[in-house]
């Protein structure tokens, strides 16, 4: 669906129109921020990876987003991600599920 949305801006933006291409752009774009019904935790930006001490200008698209997909993984799959979804929601008092 983002890659489709995506597609459908650049195809807007080179045939503009009038007010009515700049809308469809406006939601299409809003439609990619809520990352189809997900909300983003974090993001990898070259910044971070100059941070961290490494040639950020060496990183291309697909190795940053290998990069991104690693620390998903890590995030995800070890634990980090479960412990602070819970002390946050703990900290927010969200109800938990009856058992």
């Amino acid at each position: 669906m983002i890659k489709l949305l995506k597609e459908c801006a650049e195809y807007i933006r080179s045939h503009p129109d009038n007010g009515l291409s700049e809308k469809l752009l406006d939601k299409i774009r809003l439609e990619l921020e809520r990352n189809d019904g997900y909300a983003i935790v974090s993001t990898v930006s070259r910044e971070d990876v100059g941070s961290a001490g490494y040639d950020a200008d060496a990183v291309s698209d697909e190795e940053l987003n290998r990069i991104a997909e690693s620390m998903h993984e890590d995030h995800t799959e070890y634990g980090g991600y479960w412990v602070a979804l819970k002390d946050t929601c703990d900290n927010l008092k969200i109800p938990k599920n009856p058992k």
